[in-house]
């Protein structure tokens, strides 16, 4: 299952010498969409703030499918590859909603971390029943 977790359009400013966007503007909606997409899963920036548990990046492998260019419309739908204790790996895709095709996918591990020790943590129970709500149907 995915949601949707950012909306955007694509700026003349991110065009670069070739005439579709940088792949620089492609990681930048999908990190927008990080954001949105721990606070639907019980991660607010308030929690993260506060010195319960931070997170970690640890991977990042995006695949560029359709070039995007200035005026185009966006998406982001957001699906969990896979939750385990301590790391959750998930799949973003973006998608030109004119067209519905899916221009790049973009596969994040991030890891749990103790604030304090920095060394990996459990998430939170309710943190890891709603991140298993929404695992894609190819990786259950």
């Amino acid at each position: 299952m995915t949601i949707e977790t950012a909306r955007g359009t694509v700026h003349e400013w991110q065009r670069d010498h070739m005439g579709h966007i940088n792949v620089r503007a492609y990681m930048e909606f999908f990190e927008e969409a990080c954001w949105q997409f721990y606070a639907m899963l019980g991660m607010p920036a308030s929690l993260l703030r506060g010195g319960v548990l931070h997170l970690a990046a640890v991977q990042q492998n995006i695949s560029y499918r359709k070039e995007l260019y200035p005026g185009d419309t966006v998406a982001v739908r957001t699906g969990v590859l896979e939750m385990r204790d301590k790391v959750l790996r998930f799949r973003h895709e973006l998608v030109n909603t004119e067209t519905a095709e899916i221009c790049a996918t973009c596969d994040f591990t991030v890891v749990c971390l103790n604030p304090e020790s920095r060394k990996s943590q459990p998430f939170p129970p309710a943190v890891a029943a709603r991140a298993n709500e929404l695992i894609l149907p190819e990786t259950a």
